[in-house]
This record gives structure tokens, sequence and C-alpha cells, in this order.
């Protein structure tokens, strides 16, 4: 990423000598509508956030913001069109952490972007996960799921979001703590298997607190951990992992990036105007509606962030390789 810095200085330094040639200045930007590419479907926590922070970027900057879902893959197929974006300023994206880090890891000779090819901007949210099962579910507790898939291993039917996303590998830590044998079921959004969950198609829910709070707190779905050091206030009722005896911690991180490459000015001005959207009452307001806890981190803090993710994951990798199912 260190390297992605240094390219945006690069090409701010050449666009700087080449406005000084030309004589006239550049216009302010934005001068038009900017897209914001989010990898993950409609309806889903990632695409929710987006949206509202796209308004509130918006009012900031006096332009639209208008999403482009692209999901796929995992994540895959956005990120590599946030990476092959032009870097400047038109094109700016979600990034979801652990995920965009998994697949330069796990497949580097394939996988179509490295994180050399963004600039973080910011990270908006944090997202403890969550396992749960619908109301009517037999398993009330975390030790009754275990029971039950120990009497029938490979049967108990568990979603997530991608392999190698946050919501996969909690599950595997998971099944690794406890000693069992999931069937993991992929989904292209946390909507979709929140849906399938309420329709009876797959025993269990692995995904963010934000997705299913709402529903935990109207008794449609009863969680059966949260994987946070703590309780959550949103959920206080839901026991942690670690309190049941298995020590698992996860959480999604959703914020925003550029193309590298992108001219430092305008990587500024994004900023600015995101530290404002951040500390807005009503866009806090909103979040908090929506049981999504804003933590933000902040340029090179959040590329620091990222990047010691990434080198821990790896470690992970190396030692302990998940498998694709």
């Amino acid at each position: 990423m260190k390297h992605a810095m240094k390219k945006a200085a690069a090409a701010a330094l050449i666009g700087a000598g080449a406005m000084t040639l030309a004589g006239p200045t550049l216009a302010e930007y934005p001068e038009k509508p900017v897209k914001m590419i989010v990898a993950f479907g409609a309806g889903g926590s990632t695409d929710t956030m987006a949206r509202i922070f796209a308004q509130y970027l918006g009012e900031e900057l006096g332009q639209r913001f208008v999403v482009e879902n692209r999901p796929g893959a995992g994540g895959e197929i956005g990120w590599i069109s946030l990476a092959n974006a032009a870097p400047d300023g038109y094109t700016i994206g979600l990034i979801n952490a652990p995920a965009i880090e998994v697949y330069p890891i796990t497949r580097p000779e394939t996988i179509g972007y490295s994180l050399d090819d963004f600039r973080p901007l910011i990270n908006v949210v944090t997202d403890p996960g969550v396992l749960a099962v619908a109301a009517d579910s037999p398993y009330q507790t975390l030790d009754d799921l275990v029971a039950a898939a120990k009497e029938n291993p490979g049967e108990i039917t568990v979603s997530h979001e991608g392999v190698g996303g946050d919501d996969h590998l909690a599950a595997l830590t998971f099944a690794d703590e406890a000693g069992i044998e999931l069937n993991f079921v992929s989904f292209s959004g946390n909507a979709e298997a929140t849906a399938a969950l309420l329709g009876g198609h797959i025993d269990a829910f692995e995904g963010n607190m934000s997705e299913v709070a709402a529903q935990v707190n109207d008794g449609a779905v009863r969680a059966l951990a949260v994987w946070s050091d703590d309780r959550m206030p949103q959920i206080p009722d839901v026991p942690t992992g670690i309190e049941q005896g298995y020590d698992v911690i996860s959480a999604a991180s959703r914020g925003i990036a550029v193309p590298a490459g992108t001219p430092d000015e305008i990587y500024q001005t994004l900023l600015d105007a995101s530290q404002e959207v951040v500390q807005n009452p009503e866009f806090l307001k909103e979040l908090g509606n929506l049981n999504m806890p804003v933590t933000p981190i902040v340029g090179e803090d959040f590329e620091a962030f990222l990047d010691n993710s990434y080198e821990s994951l790896k470690k992970v990798w190396e030692k302990d390789p998940w498998l694709e199912e």
C-alpha cells in the first residue's frame, strides 16, 4: 500500500505540471456525479451503509454519489472493478475487511487485484459477527447446536457471504473451537442469507450484528452468540462466544477507498468531506438506528490497520490454510 501512496503522489505532481504548461486550471472537484462501487448485492448491510454514506458525502461536496452494485465471487468482481477504474476521483468504492485481503493471500497468482491497487480513505463501520437461528429452531443455545452437529457431522447448514470473508472465517473458527463439522452455504449477500434462514432453507446464519439485530430484538431470530470481546448494547441479552467457552472474535470492517494513483488534492477533498460525514449527528443517528457501530479510522491510520490485518491473516493462512468448499 505504501507503493500505492507513492503512485498517487507521482500522479498528483504530473497533473500539476500539466496544468502549469497548459495554462488554465482544472474545474473544482467534483464537477459531475461520482460512482461508488459496492461489491455486494443490494439490501445487505454493506449496500445500506454505502447508500447512506453516499447521500451525506454528496451533500458535503454538492454532487451526487451514485451506488453501483457489482456483486459476485465474495466481493472479488466489485473490487477488481474498483482497482481498474480511472484514478480521477469519479470512481470510489466500499472495501470490506477481512474479505478484500483474503484473495491476494490465498491465490495471489490468479486474483485480479492487489492491495496496492487501492488507496484507503476511511473506515466507517466495524460490525461484529453473530451466529443466529430462526425463532422456531430447536437450537436454544450454542451448546444445543454443537451437540446436534456432533451427532450429525456435516449436516447443519450455516450461511456465509464468501469463502475467506469474515462470516466464513468466524464459522470456521467456531467449528474448530467446538470440534464439529458444519455444512457451509455461500450467498451473494447477507440479505439473501437472512431470507434463507427465515424461510427455513438453512439451519443457521453467520453474519454481522447489524443484519440481524432488529430480528433478534423483535423475536424473529434467536442469536446464539456474538463474536466480540464484550456483549453489544444493541443486543445486550446475547452472550459472547467467549462467555460460552468458545474463543472466537470476528467483525467486518467497512470503509471507503479510491483507486491507487488518485491525485492528492482529490483524495484530500474526499477525506475531509468523509470526516465531516462520520461526525454528522444525523448520519450517526441513521446508522445507530440500523445497529451499525461507527468506528472511524482515517487516512494513513486506515491503511496501517489494513496492512496489519493482512499480515495477521497471512500468518494464519500459512500456518493452517482454510479450504474452499
